[in-house]
């Protein structure tokens, strides 16, 4: 019998699968899966239960490895608090904004990026997602507490 070892990699699959089944669930209880044709839930709750296979066979393989325990470096954990910034950013700022501001900070505070080419860099992304996705597509992204405020 092989001794089960749980260290950190276990907690990408661990929260993947949880995310998946607060999709299904939503997506299952909310807007229902078949009624009569496909409803809106109908592609994301496939794709949700799809995760959710792949995040227990990932978190099986895990649990299963004998590999050493992961190391972790700065830039790694950067990018992992940079996610979790844009994300609390979304429900403050909006979407864009706070891609904008990961995407300052990140030019600038790890990059070590010029600022004319923080501002060329910048300008160019607030066109393209504005131009092509809100004004072209005409994609609703999350305005955060400006949404309250307009």
């Amino acid at each position: 019998m092989q001794k089960v070892k749980f260290d950190s990699r276990a907690f990408v699959p661990i929260a993947t699968a949880i995310l998946s089944l607060v999709f299904i669930g939503v997506g299952l209880n909310k807007f229902g899966f078949w009624d009569g044709q496909p409803t809106p839930a109908f592609f994301p709750t496939i794709i949700a239960v799809v995760l959710f296979a792949t995040s227990l066979m990932c978190l099986v393989q895990e649990l299963r490895s004998n590999q050493a325990s992961p190391s972790y470096n700065k830039n790694e954990l950067l990018v992992i608090l940079g996610a979790g910034g844009v994300i609390v950013g979304c429900w403050v700022i909006g979407l864009i904004p706070s891609c904008l501001l990961y995407l300052l900070l990140w030019l600038k505070a790890v990059e070590k990026t010029p600022w004319k080419v923080v501002i060329l860099i910048e300008v160019f992304m607030a066109v393209l997602i504005i131009g092509v996705f809100v004004i072209w597509m005409q994609v609703q992204f999350p305005m955060g507490l400006f949404a309250y405020i307009m």
